[in-house]
């Protein structure tokens, strides 16, 4: 009896063991010598891929990533770059991003055209630029995301490089001077000047653009799946940064959604929160990837691969 009891522990350790083990991220680097970045990682589900959620460089939670490990989704970050400012404007990423979800495409065996894609901030940025780049037919492997999905990203790069200057100008917060002043020298190099010097430059790059017809660059996601996060907690910003709405993200998101709304398409939405907001030492931040619900993230994700 006492052996039969035993086998069983065994037997149940092992696929414990197992189940544990697919669980665990593969890494997967494309450049052997550099492990900060041009690498994705994938969570494979226990059964077969109903579907991918494509994350640039953030995670899931650990109950969302049990929860799409039972759900069959895939899900996978990807690493593009280790400078953050690359995201805004560098093209590279996206061709880098193009083929990695290729590759991993072919190799998990995901089906097509069920991909949702998103991310955090100016990572954020990144997977909207990338849903533009697939709706103008330009990815290389043919990719199409079903859904595009954002964490309070800055959309809007004339709004962006006059906020900076305000920060700057201002000298309230010195992070918000660093962060300033970088994003202006960053910007009068990639495009020749502020906006008032070359407006079209910012047009040309900009996920979205208030001043141009149509939002620009947005007008091509009028038929795709559209979320957007943010949490407009307007004091927060007054008594910590010296910022109002003029200076905060959710200006272009909220002008990016209702524009996709006056385009048709009924798929767009904004989802504001209400003191959601804490980065992971607990502290106060509106401006967070906790401002997501990952869960309810994932169900959506769910239902649109299920509908395709």
């Amino acid at each position: 009896m006492n052996c039969k009891r035993s086998i069983a522990l065994i037997v149940l350790m092992l696929m414990y063991l197992a189940s544990w083990s697919q669980q665990r991220p593969v890494y997967i680097y494309r450049n052997a010598k550099d492990s900060l970045q041009n690498f994705y990682t994938v969570r494979q589900p226990a059964d077969k891929v109903k579907g991918a959620i494509v994350l640039i460089s953030t995670g899931l939670s650990e109950a969302a990533k049990k929860a799409a490990y039972e759900k069959g989704v895939l899900l996978m970050t990807a690493v593009l770059t280790d400078n953050d400012l690359d995201f805004l404007m560098d093209d590279l990423l996206l061709k880098r991003l193009d083929s990695m979800i290729n590759e991993a495409a072919i190799k998990y065996q995901i089906p097509a055209g069920k991909i949702v894609i998103g991310g955090m901030s100016a990572a954020g940025a990144t997977a909207v630029r990338f849903a533009e780049y697939c709706a103008r037919n330009e990815s290389a492997f043919k990719i199409m995301p079903v859904a595009v999905f954002a964490a309070d990203p800055p959309l809007d790069y004339e709004r962006l490089y006059n906020e900076s200057e305000s920060s700057v100008l201002r000298n309230y917060n010195d992070d918000a001077v660093t962060e300033g002043k970088q994003l202006m020298a960053l910007f009068k190099s990639k495009l020749k000047g502020s906006p008032g010097e070359n407006r079209n430059a910012y047009e040309r790059v900009s996920p979205f653009s208030h001043t141009k017809e149509h939002g620009g660059n947005a007008a091509v996601l009028k038929d795709m799946h559209v979320r957007m996060y943010s949490e407009p907690d307007i004091n927060w910003w007054i008594n910590n940064r010296g910022k109002d709405f003029y200076d905060i993200n959710v200006l272009d998101i909220a002008a990016f959604i209702n524009q996709l709304r006056l385009l048709g398409n009924k798929n767009a939405e904004l989802i504001a929160t209400d003191n959601k907001g804490y980065r992971k030492d607990g502290s106060r931040h509106p401006h967070s990837w906790s401002i997501v619900d990952d869960v309810a993230l994932l169900e959506w994700s769910i239902r649109l691969f299920e509908t395709r």
